[in-house]
């Protein structure tokens, strides 16, 4: 079950893709967007909040285009997660200080520490998996394709 917006699995895709790049060599968004399949349409918005979230650089050009501002293995997919779809702490935490549980209910009061739960267990995942994790299992995927192709 994917729960991430398709603006996420974009956002992974791109830095993916300038991961697996010479991050000395900047990417155009146009190149991103077709070795990856992201439609052309989304990619610049895409790029601009990864810009935003200083997990990308821009530079202005005929040679611009985009670099990773960081090691990939500095880069995780909790940041990568949280910069694209706009983590709202809120969301992942309640506050028994604003009266909202109480005013709910015993019943959603649980119902919403075990949504802070599962959402904290998720974050601690996603915090654990670096986007050079992402890029040495895309080569793997990749040689393995390639050596179907080759039977």
């Amino acid at each position: 079950m994917n729960r991430l917006p398709i603006k996420v699995n974009y956002g992974i895709m791109a830095t993916i893709e300038l991961a697996r790049n010479d991050r000395s060599i900047p990417l155009q968004a146009k190149t991103i967007a077709a070795r990856q399949g992201i439609p052309s349409r989304f990619i610049e918005q895409i790029l601009q909040g990864l810009k935003q979230a200083g997990i990308v650089r821009s530079l202005r050009g005929a040679q611009g285009g985009y670099t990773l501002a960081k090691d990939p293995n500095k880069i995780t997919l909790a940041e990568l997660v949280n910069s694209m779809n706009g983590k709202d702490p809120a969301l992942f935490h309640t506050n028994g200080s604003t009266g909202r549980n109480e005013a709910r209910g015993a019943s959603n009061a649980i119902l919403s520490a075990i949504w802070a739960q599962v959402q904290e267990a998720e974050q601690a995942v996603l915090r654990v998996i670096s986007l050079e994790s992402l890029v040495e299992q895309h080569h793997k995927l990749e040689s393995q394709r390639s050596l179907m192709y080759h039977i």
